[in-house]
């Protein structure tokens, strides 16, 4: 079940401020503005070296000054109705200020974390996973952590990683082509088939890797590998990392942010197939133009001649 949140704004007055909390160093408010808009009001000890901020958040207004030897910097909400993401956007933001007690080094992460929100916010309108998305994005995770990371290392793996685009493998190397997908291990093992692009290659070889998932409260969550991940590419480039986090978002997840329902998984089969000349697919030559998206189911329970060690994909 979803915990209700605590709206913090009820019971404010038009232009006040309250402190998030008294145990907290920095100086953190939620406000309600003149206009009676909810806010949250950061105050540092210093001014700041720039009052400029390139950054855009939607539904957001952004303001950033230096006032009375203090630096100040506003986050406003533009429409009411969106409190419960601008929560959202708070509640990361306080918790990346607690995590540095030094104000300048916090006020360069805030800064940095607010440019991941506009970069969420720019493709996702709710900050919610549904459980397939979330067997999706642990599916395709696990693989990269497990498997191909392992093998290929850690700039190769996350390169050639397609996140959610569906008109393209989920993984694209330069010798072969691998789409991952996840079914639950209590029904009959089938998987859905989004584009007719997806099963579709005529370069390199391609594979289909299944994972069988079942919920369960002693498994992992995307947010127990991406964890593991994190610390597995802590030693790479900056921009490896970046495009790690760039998927992530591209995926609808944020990375740092603590979710309301969060699943569990544990992984019972894990089944690898060549997807090759008589495999059950629907290719794009073989479809009318006038057939602009397809959406099918493939039964793998039916596919054992085209099966293959896991091992000898990646």
């Amino acid at each position: 079940m979803t915990e209700k949140l605590l709206n913090p704004w009820l019971n404010m007055l038009p232009d006040s401020v309250r402190r998030v909390n008294s145990e907290i160093i920095h100086n953190l408010f939620w406000m309600i503005d003149q206009d009676g808009n909810y806010g949250f009001y950061l105050k540092t000890t210093k001014e700041f070296k720039s009052t400029e901020i390139d950054i855009r958040l939607r539904g957001i207004s952004l303001i950033k000054r230096n006032y009375e030897n203090c630096g100040e910097l506003f986050l406003i909400l533009n429409r009411q109705n969106d409190w419960e993401l601008f929560f959202s956007v708070c509640k990361d933001i306080i918790s990346i200020c607690v995590a540095y007690p030094n104000n300048e080094e916090m006020v360069v992460a805030v800064e940095n974390r607010l440019k991941r929100w506009q970069a969420f916010l720019m493709q996702n309108t709710e900050i919610s996973l549904s459980l397939m998305m979330q067997m999706g994005l642990f599916a395709e995770l696990m693989f990269l952590n497990n498997i191909l990371i392992p093998r290929r290392g850690a700039a190769a793996a996350i390169t050639a990683w397609g996140g959610p685009e569906a008109d393209r493998q989920d993984f694209s190397l330069a010798d072969i082509s691998i789409e991952i997908k996840s079914y639950k291990t209590s029904r009959s093992p089938q998987v859905n088939i989004s584009s007719t692009h997806q099963l579709f290659t005529d370069v390199k070889p391609l594979f289909l890797i299944a994972y069988g998932l079942t919920e369960a409260g002693n498994g992992q969550s995307i947010a127990d590998l991406i964890s593991e991940l994190e610390m597995l590419i802590s030693s790479e480039s900056i921009s490896i990392i970046q495009l790690f986090e760039r998927k992530l978002i591209e995926f609808g997840y944020m990375p740092g942010m603590t979710y309301d329902v969060m699943y569990k998984f544990t992984v019972d089969s894990l089944r690898g197939f060549i997807v090759e000349k008589d495999f059950p697919r629907i290719l794009p030559h073989q479809t009318s133009p006038e057939i602009i998206s397809v959406n099918y189911i493939i039964d793998l329970q039916l596919c054992t001649r085209f099966e293959l060690d896991v091992n000898k994909i990646a």
